[in-house]
């Protein structure tokens, strides 16, 4: 996944920018998530158990909404910019550390 587009138009914009600094800083950065369906949260939300990050039942999801990515990349450089994405007036913790939501 490289595109952005299941995201509000609104977001766009501060999720390119943060992604293009996510991935300068590690070339083997990547989108893993943008939008989810229902039904694509549900099955995510069925087998939760074998997922090491947390997840939100159907309904309840960010990602169902388009106001949530998530991004595999170094530990160090997600830090870095969930403060960052904080700072603007994002959500980001360090227990979710791949997720960004606004």
């Amino acid at each position: 996944m490289n595109s952005l587009n299941g995201l509000e138009p609104w977001l766009r914009p501060y999720a390119q920018a943060l992604l293009a600094w996510i991935i300068q800083q590690d070339p083997g950065a990547h989108l893993t998530s943008v939008y989810r369906s229902w039904s694509d949260q549900y099955r995510l939300w069925v087998n939760r158990a074998n997922n090491p990050y947390p997840v939100a039942p159907p309904g309840r999801s960010y990602h169902q909404y388009g106001r949530a990515f998530d991004v595999s990349a170094r530990a160090d450089v997600l830090r870095a910019a969930g403060a960052w994405w904080t700072s603007v007036g994002g959500t980001w913790h360090d227990s979710d550390r791949i997720h960004f939501q606004a």
